[in-house]
């Protein structure tokens, strides 16, 4: 007989979110035509991430001769992911991984201003930092409340000219700085432009305004005799962190990285590892070509306190933090796509910058790069692997025990290594007061200064030499300690164990099922937010689910169905002292539309611009008063429609006219009704030559007959022409909207053309399908032993088979289980085959919208 479906404990992780082999239904919509050229911009609404392999490219591209770059790097080919629903979360590392990854308090920064240098404006700087801080449930940082201020290089409101580049550079600034210092002022200086001298006189600026962190992501390739002379007292600030980026290219020197004034950071890759003593595991960052930069500088003298005897001259990096896999939310410009995954040393810097701010004021009349060499080690990550390229001085270009060139002295572990003074040692460990047993994840700290304790309960921790005060320990389940006060001498490790007593609990239960039509049970993960607690399961047949919870606290049950095809839920509860009941209902997502038992219906609306003369009715053009000439019908550069249409098409030429035209001109389209959609897609066949420096292409969504626009489209992120291209922009935040108009906004000045045609808007619903589903597992019915790979077939839609799988994640429930979906309730045979096993039917009675039990047993083919 087959192990009957069971529930109980979950196991830990997620590797496999479609665990039910379920069938390809066989009302999927057709592939596309691969004959056509189609880019597609679709959020994945299900989990808000994307393959973290993508490539990172550089945001900026080779400097003039006396200019810098930027050192942000973005990944590629990314879809635009402007807005999150409530169980998403941006890809990439968020403010909690970094604090916990280098041992930094949640709330620090208080009283302090970090000031971040960049060239050119972002006009949408503080919008995005609102949106990222608000994600992350980090305090408003705004110019209302004082905490954010944005000045020119003189200090004042003439912003320099918008750039798509920079910008991306600057939201990178202002997020990391947010994510490690969330307490701190930030002051953000654009220059006029990446002139070496611009940059030189926004540090000037920002340490004139009070800032004693200045944060510099940007450099030059190379190390000159004429640096210091011309540029190096605008970084030669006593009493001022000032730190700057080595570079993204791999071994080989930068400035202002190799200045003797500045803290040189280089870059890591951070991944979580739970089975290492630290939680996590960080190596040289390195992406193809690309790795921070290190090595000797010819031209700069070595400071005092750098020791190595490789290089006669500055050693770079000093120290180093995360420079890959990093959340950043931007919206200005071409590259402005929303929630995006950024690195390079970019990232690495601001993050440095935030934990001298953490870590309290500089000593005036000292250099604050010479703190982490005095610590001997005490609060650094020491980075022992990955090379950053090849060198003569094996050290500078890889990574080994103690200083190398590539991450320095290492990476942050607390603070004890970036403040100036003495400093011991705290080591111990926290055990359940009960049991006896190990507490692992919890969080022993002082003020600002914090570790977690390891899988064993184990704990180290830098902290200031003198008398310690506040010293408590905290953990998920468990009451916090009274706080302690402890005496620190300089130099020694004192050891203190902890004891926590865990929290009383009370259960939290309920049904997890489909919200879309058919109501049925889902089989689906609930985990609880902030919890380091393993998941729990439902079951795959009752959608019912228990967890155990400490009382008199509020919690966030993250709910994802193991079923293909449906949005995650979060659900908040608050427990007090009695039982809770907390139910959930799934929505089937209709722009994936993948759930099993629903058909798509799509109503389109088209438009393919048949009149060379005039815009169709209801479509208008509107160009802005100094605008040069707007959208137009009658191909006026002689183009020929290759957009992929046909006939006619609308056209915004930048290079139609005499030298130095300019464009603000949109093509605005008549009312779409989506108040009876679940969703909404625009698709459109579009040519274009474009420079993203001189061009923008965007289109806009508005549900107030134009008085305020959404970005839907941020147009192409790099310079060049594509044609026969197909866009598909998702409208799904628009459903329900009676009144929806979209504009195509073309703004340019000189540069070449935007060509579009055959522009729709599908209404998307989906509807169910009468039927119900099956559940059960397969085995072999001599040994027992689950049968993965085996395939469960209505015998009414044969093609359409539910493959059986593992579920390591629940071992409450068996292996080989499947899920299998059939339209009609009433009586239908199933047909069962595995390779090695002879071929089992047998007949199921399908309830309309409820889940039914069948398990098979099948024997070997002998």
């Amino acid at each position: 007989m087959a192990t009957p479906l069971r529930r109980g404990a979950a196991a830990l992780g997620l590797t496999a979110l479609a665990l039910l082999g379920v069938q390809t239904p066989a009302y999927a919509a057709p592939a596309p035509d691969a004959s056509a050229a189609t880019t597609t911009t679709r959020l994945d609404t299900a989990s808000g991430t994307e393959d973290r392999a993508t490539d990172l490219t550089p945001v900026c591209g080779t400097p003039a001769k006396g200019h810098a770059s930027c050192y942000a790097m973005r990944s590629a080919g990314q879809s635009p992911l402007l807005r999150l629903t409530a169980a998403q979360t941006p890809p990439g590392l968020g403010p909690q991984d970094l604090q916990s990854a280098y041992s930094l308090p949640a709330d620090g920064g208080a009283g302090q201003t970090i000031a971040i240098v960049d060239a050119y404006d972002n006009p949408n700087a503080e919008a995005d930092l609102a949106v990222y801080r608000a994600q992350y449930g980090l305090p408003p940082c705004t110019t209302a409340n004082g905490c954010f201020k944005k000045v020119d290089q003189r200090g004042g409101s003439d912003y320099p000219t918008r750039n798509d580049m920079w910008a991306g550079e600057i939201a990178l600034d202002l997020d990391m700085v947010s994510a490690v210092a969330p307490q701190a002022h930030i002051l953000l200086v654009e220059t006029d432009n990446d002139g070496l001298d611009r940059l030189a006189a926004g540090v000037d600026e920002a340490v004139a305004l009070g800032a004693k962190y200045v944060s510099n992501s940007y450099g030059r390739s190379g190390d000159y005799a004429s640096d210091a002379p011309t540029y190096g007292s605008s970084y030669d600030h006593p009493g001022v962190a000032i730190v700057a980026a080595s570079g993204d290219n791999g071994y080989g020197v930068a400035f202002p990285a190799t200045l003797s004034t500045v803290t040189a950071v280089g870059g890591t890759n951070l991944v979580a590892d739970p089975a290492s003593p630290r939680g996590w595991d960080e190596t040289v960052w390195k992406r193809n070509s690309y790795g921070p930069g290190s090595g000797c500088a010819s031209y700069q003298p070595k400071p005092a306190f750098q020791k190595d005897t490789g290089c006669l001259g500055r050693s770079v990096a000093d120290v180093s933090a995360v420079a890959d896999n990093v959340a950043v939310y931007s919206t200005f410009g071409s590259l402005g796509t929303g929630w995006q995954r950024y690195g390079g040393t970019s990232a690495s810097t601001p993050v440095i910058a935030g934990v001298y701010a953490l870590a309290g004021s500089p000593r005036p009349g000292t250099y604050p790069n010479a703190y982490p060499y005095a610590a001997g080690g005490a609060g650094l990550n020491d980075i022992t692997s990955g090379s950053n390229g090849t060198c003569a001085t094996a050290y500078l270009c890889t990574a080994g025990t103690g200083y190398d060139g590539p991450t320095g002295l290492g990476t942050p572990g607390g603070l004890a290594a970036f403040r100036s003074g003495p400093s011991g040692t705290l080591s111990g460990k926290v055990t359940n007061t009960r049991t006896g047993r190990p507490v692992a994840g919890a969080t022993v700290g002082s003020g600002l200064d914090v570790a977690t304790t390891r899988a064993d309960g184990t704990y180290t921790l830098s902290l200031p030499a003198g008398e310690v005060s506040g010293l408590t320990v905290t953990a998920f389940g468990y009451a916090t300690t009274t706080p302690v006060t402890l005496e620190i001498e300089d130099g020694k490790t004192v050891t203190r164990d902890f004891g926590l007593t865990a929290l009383p609990r009370t259960h939290v239960r309920g049904t997890v099922r489909d919200g879309s039509g058919h109501g049925w049970p889902l089989y689906a993960r609930i985990a609880v937010d902030g919890s380091p607690e393993a998941p729990v399961w439902t079951d795959p047949v009752t959608g019912d689910y228990d967890i155990s919870l400490p009382k008199h606290a509020g919690y966030t049950l993250d709910i994802t169905a193991a079923l293909p095809g449906y949005e995650a839920v979060a659900r908040k509860v608050t427990v007090g002292g009695k039982n809770v009941t907390a139910d959930a209902a799934l929505t089937a997502d209709p722009d994936a539309a993948t759930a099993v038992g629903y058909d798509l219906r799509t109503t389109e609306r088209a438009e393919d611009f048949a009149s060379a003369t005039a815009a169709p009715e209801g479509w208008t053009v509107t160009s802005a008063a100094d605008s040069d000439n707007g959208w137009q019908f009658d191909d006026p550069i002689q183009l020929g429609n290759t957009t992929g249409g046909s006939g006619s098409f609308a056209v915004a030429a930048s290079d139609n006219g005499p030298f130095g035209p300019h464009q603000d001109t949109s093509l605005v389209s008549p009312v779409y009704d989506l108040s009876d959609a679940q969703s909404g897609e625009l698709t459109f066949k579009t040519n274009y030559i474009t420079n993203t420096s001189q061009q923008h292409m965007t289109v806009d969504a508005s549900t107030d007959d134009g008085a305020t626009w959404q970005n839907v489209w941020g147009g192409p992120k790099s310079s060049g022409e594509a044609d026969h291209l197909t866009v598909s922009v998702p409208l799904r935040q628009y459903a329900g909207q009676p009144s929806v108009r979209l504009r195509f906004h073309f703004v340019a000045n000189w540069a070449y053309f935007w060509a579009i045609d055959d522009v729709s808007v599908q209404n998307r619903t989906l509807e169910p399908v009468p039927g119900g589903l099956t559940v059960g597992t397969v085995q072999d019915v001599r040994t027992g032993e689950a049968i993965v790979g085996a395939k469960v077939a209505d015998a009414s839609a044969p093609d359409s088979a539910a493959v059986t799988v593992a579920t390591p994640e629940d071992p409450a429930v068996g292996d080989g289980l499947y899920t299998l979906f059939s339209a009609g309730a009433g009586g239908h045979t199933l047909r069962v085959t595995a390779d090695g096993h002879r071929a089992l039917t047998r007949r199921v009675v399908v309830h309309e919208d409820q889940v039914t039990r069948k398990d098979f047993a099948l024997e070997d083919a002998k």
